[in-house]
């Protein structure tokens, strides 16, 4: 796991539609030359708007937009994010962990991303894959430790000799005020971004664990929501 801000390498970002990847992906267009976003479709009850926010954000850059559907994967071990189900304030571990953990789902997204990287990218071009794994995911979700990027990388590598590819996490040793915080200055539009579990068409539904994170967040980063 490295940081690389070396502007001949092409980057590409893991863009959910939510806060962290909307910052990542500010961050790797300042630093590279080429840029694309990844989206990956997984089943969650969001998708709709997730999805239309990762649009929304590429467009606003002139970059592409790769999608995947991964529905079929992820249905068969549907838990977290993935089942259609709601979530409130009293709700929010499942047998010990988040009830947005998804199993796996890193190392899914990590693998696929590298692929679609290599099939857009020349023979011996330097890749690296941007991945908004921030300070306070590290509690809850394994896949989003340290330990687990740098291993990550590590087989990523092993299985190609085509390409040199990174994982950037550039917001890893930051709490999420200070994600915010670095949005700011990086002018991210917080109105194409959502963090809610639940389909409210939308609307945030400010209930969820995701929804309370995020006002949270705002108001320790001394920033208003657009969204509330």
């Amino acid at each position: 796991m490295h940081d690389n801000n070396s502007s001949e390498s092409k980057a590409f970002v893991l863009l959910s539609g939510g806060i962290d990847s909307a910052v990542c992906l500010k961050k790797a267009s300042e630093e590279h030359d080429s840029v694309a976003a990844i989206h990956i479709d997984y089943g969650q009850q969001t998708e709709d708007i997730e999805r239309a926010n990762a649009e929304k954000q590429a467009d606003g850059l002139d970059i592409p937009l790769y999608t995947c559907n991964y529905r079929a994967v992820f249905s068969e071990f549907a838990e977290g994010t993935i089942e259609d189900k709601e979530y409130d304030r009293e709700h929010t571990t499942d047998d010990d962990h988040s009830v947005g953990y998804v199993p796996q789902r890193n190392l899914h997204f990590l693998t696929t991303a590298a692929a679609i990287a290599e099939h857009n990218s020349e023979t011996g071009e330097d890749i690296v894959l941007y991945h908004g794994a921030q300070q306070n995911d590290g509690e809850d979700y394994p896949d989003c430790r340290p330990t687990f990027l740098e291993v990550a990388e590590n087989a990523i590598n092993k299985s190609t000799d085509q390409h040199m590819i990174r994982i950037n996490t550039p917001i890893i040793n930051h709490s999420k005020p200070e994600v915010l915080q670095l949005g700011e200055r990086l002018e991210v539009d917080w109105k194409v971004t959502f963090s809610c579990y639940n389909d409210e068409n939308g609307d945030p539904c400010g209930e969820c664990p995701a929804c309370i994170e995020r006002e949270e967040a705002f108001e320790k980063a001394g920033i208003s929501d657009p969204l509330t």
